[in-house]
């Protein structure tokens, strides 16, 4: 039975992951925080057992795609798994995981810029293999040959010192309803409706009309949860990517901005992304 670190696991995921597997497993470890089975909280170094669900499916043009979905658990709890199904061809089954958040950077003249950013991942995984290579995320891959870039650090100061625009095949439309659309090559990557009578949504359009960019925060192994955010798993994995894409909107980011200076609270959320299906 492998262990690394404290988790232990099932053999055979080594011939998926490759030389990729301790990362796989650790990056896992790293993002638990409860146990799968009892539901109990998860200590950094008791021994844990790690479940892995891989779906096997080929695309029209032969790649082979692979989508993993894992769990930990207490070693009391469980033994290690790994479970393979073969599925057909799916490419719109991941579903998104997302959080707006406004951050705040000033310039070396004591200006302060107000930035809005929106942070989302895909659920389970995507990766491919393509001729028996080693496998690639697809979400990563998509977004760095669309000019994005991998950040190495998970500082937002230096993710904003960092970030550049995105290519020009990369938009961000908000409809006068508040709907918001992510589109890249002129599909929908990712889709979420705003409220603009809530003051947290609005202080978020708001930051996206004055400054016409919005930074976007994505890749692979990102925590998100309703109680927070952690991206350190995904820098500490090489599968962080960033990039500013433009945004236009029109009268919602008017109505918007005049709800946020009267001052108005229809009740407060953590601002997070529908569960829309991946493409559409």
């Amino acid at each position: 039975m492998p262990t690394t670190r404290n988790v232990a696991w099932d053999g055979r995921l080594q011939s998926f992951k490759g030389r990729d597997t301790a990362n796989y497993v650790t990056t896992a470890a790293d993002l638990a925080k409860t146990c799968a089975s009892c539901q109990g909280l998860l200590e950094p170094d008791e021994p844990a057992s790690l479940l892995v669900d891989i779906t096997q499916s080929t695309a029209p043009d032969g790649t082979e795609y692979l989508t993993f979905t894992d769990a930990l658990c207490h070693r009391r709890c469980s033994g290690p798994g790994l479970a393979v199904r073969q599925t057909p061809w799916q490419p719109d089954t991941l579903s998104p995981v997302a959080a707006r958040v406004v951050l705040t950077q000033k310039s070396r003249g004591g200006r302060t810029r107000v930035v809005p950013v929106l942070v989302f991942t895909f659920v389970p995984v995507l990766s491919f293999r393509e001729d028996g290579g080693e496998l690639t995320s697809a979400l990563v891959s998509l977004l760095l040959g669309r000019g994005f870039q991998l950040a190495m650090s998970p500082d937002y100061a230096a993710i904003l010192e960092q970030a550049t625009e995105a290519a020009a095949n990369c938009r961000i439309s908000v409809t006068p309803a508040g709907l918001l659309r992510l589109r890249i090559d002129g599909e929908v990557l990712y889709r979420e409706q705003l409220n603009t009578g809530n003051a947290d949504d609005a202080e978020w359009l708001q930051a996206a009309a004055q400054g016409g960019h919005i930074l976007v925060i994505s890749g692979d192994n990102l925590g998100i949860t309703e109680t927070g955010l952690d991206i350190n798993p995904a820098a500490r994995h090489g599968t962080l990517v960033i990039g500013t894409v433009p945004v236009s909107g029109g009268d919602v980011f008017v109505s918007a901005t005049r709800l946020h200076d009267t001052g108005r609270d229809a009740g407060s959320s953590r601002p997070k992304g529908e569960d829309d299906r991946f493409g559409r």
